[in-house]
């Protein structure tokens, strides 16, 4: 298997096509493998690398919670392990939250962002939102497996995953790898603004995509990052998930690359 020796870590890597390079961020408690169908579609115009993060798949595990600029050390480190200078990032998740700390520290090496599903450093999210996730992270981080199994493949997120064929399997069967390790432990306080309220210096060309059916608070997140982000657009598709990207790729591909291709006939 490829692996990528940086910034004292084994990340664990694939890359395809030729071009420009976009590089693909999973969220937490997943792997590079999530982001297949997008890495596979614009691999087509562009060279397109996945990774799985520090603590993550089948990168090194880590005993403790990891730093978001760390991670922004890591992929720092990739692009140049590529000798690649700027370059396009789409992060799915908190992957998403990894990319735009990326683009905050190093807007001369930003193409542009695809941000699927984002989450972001700073976000006030509602009392109820901040408990539920601080009592998931303790139970997982006690029962990994479990907690995979019985809080959060059960969640709404995989409502539509599970009306779709085959789909629910695959997303499963990723999602059970999941290890107590780096980020899925949570993220150390760091002092400064945080990424939220910077949002406003990115100068990137973004685009935020959601699907209509995630969590009302998360579909609201999203819509403030679209709407902080000078030129970004939001980007919604009915009737999909969390998981939009493997819910229905063809449609997703349609819209990335006009993202990405805006001028593409």
């Amino acid at each position: 298997m490829p692996y990528a020796g940086v910034n004292g870590q084994r990340l664990y890597y694939e890359i395809a096509g030729d071009g420009d390079l976009v590089l693909l961020i999973h969220g937490s408690f997943a792997d590079a493998d999530l982001l297949e169908a997008p890495a596979t579609g614009v691999s087509s115009g562009f060279r397109a690398l996945r990774i799985d993060r520090r603590g993550h798949g089948r990168s090194g595990e880590l005993k403790e919670p990891v730093a978001m600029a760390d991670e922004v050390a890591d992929l720092t480190a990739l692009l140049d392990w590529f000798s690649v200078g700027p370059a396009h990032l789409l992060g799915h998740d908190d992957g998403a939250d990894v990319a735009i700390a990326f683009a905050l520290a190093h807007p001369d090496r930003t193409l542009s962002l695809a941000l699927l599903s984002p989450t972001v450093e700073g976000y006030p999210w509602s009392a109820e939102a901040a408990v539920a996730r601080s009592t998931f992270l303790k139970a997982f981080a006690s029962d990994p497996a479990r907690t995979i199994e019985e809080r959060f493949l059960t969640s709404p997120a995989f409502d539509v995953a599970r009306e779709r064929e085959g789909v629910f399997d695959r997303l499963a069967d990723l999602y059970r790898r999941a290890k107590a390790s780096g980020s899925s432990l949570g993220r150390p306080s760091h002092a400064g603004a945080t990424a939220f309220e910077r949002l406003g210096t990115i100068r990137a060309k973004t685009g935020v995509f959601v699907g209509e059916r995630d969590k009302p608070e998360r579909l609201t997140c999203a819509a403030e990052i679209a709407h902080r982000i000078p030129g970004a657009t939001l980007t919604a598709f009915p009737g999909l998930s969390r998981f939009f990207h493997i819910e229905d790729p063809r449609a997703v591909m349609r819209k990335l690359n006009d993202f990405y291709l805006p001028d593409a006939e």
